[in-house]
């Protein structure tokens, strides 16, 4: 049900998504999206997900992000020197392909101020094992290589909310956090019809 839920809405969110990029990027920009709502549009964190613009994790082994995305994650994680311990943790996003999940991680780790290299489909293939195992924890992660944070001069997150204009696409937002919350009500309601 939730994967119907999560496939709906990053069907309906790809329309956003402009047509710029390389293919690949592109694909990934789209899968983005599902990350976007919790993770913020610019990859600066919000109340609900830590930052992945200039994570160490982010540019880290990029083992620790497929093993994240096919497990999801739970308990607490320090991110930028600020430790994260969001309730529920991060759902597996494991019903994406291979090639969507390379996609995303690729375009995250090089979007942001980030400047890692890009995710192949076959490692994440390699780690497809890890689906159906409980949700990863961050002492479970590879922490024997992590990558030295490289925070990029053009892309200041720490005061991201003085420069936004008034008219902000904050109506956007809106309208998607309202759109998935219609669909797992209606998705709830299906499934109390079923029983």
């Amino acid at each position: 049900m939730f994967r119907t839920i999560f496939v709906s809405l990053a069907i309906c969110l790809s329309t956003y998504a402009n047509g710029e990029d390389p293919v690949f990027l592109k694909t990934g920009k789209q899968q983005f999206l599902i990350c976007a709502a919790c993770h913020g549009q610019n990859g600066e964190g919000t109340a609900a997900a830590p930052p992945l613009a200039g994570s160490e994790w982010v540019n880290g082994a990029e083992e620790n992000l497929i093993r994240i995305q096919l497990r999801g994650l739970q308990g607490p994680i320090r991110v930028r020197g600020q430790e994260y311990n969001i309730t529920g943790g991060m759902a597996a996003l494991a019903y994406q392909t291979d090639e969507q999940i390379a996609a995303v991680l690729s375009y995250v780790r090089s979007s942001f101020g980030n400047s890692s290299p890009p995710v192949a489909a076959a490692a994440v293939s390699k780690l497809r094992s890890e689906v159906g195992k409980p949700q990863t924890t961050s002492e479970e992660l590879n922490t024997t290589n992590p990558l030295p944070i490289r925070p990029s001069p053009s892309h200041d997150i720490s005061n991201k909310y003085d420069k936004l204009p008034n008219d902000s696409s904050s109506n956007q937002w809106i309208a998607i956090v309202a759109g998935i919350f219609v669909i797992g009500t209606i998705a709830q309601a299906l499934r109390l019809r079923d029983k």
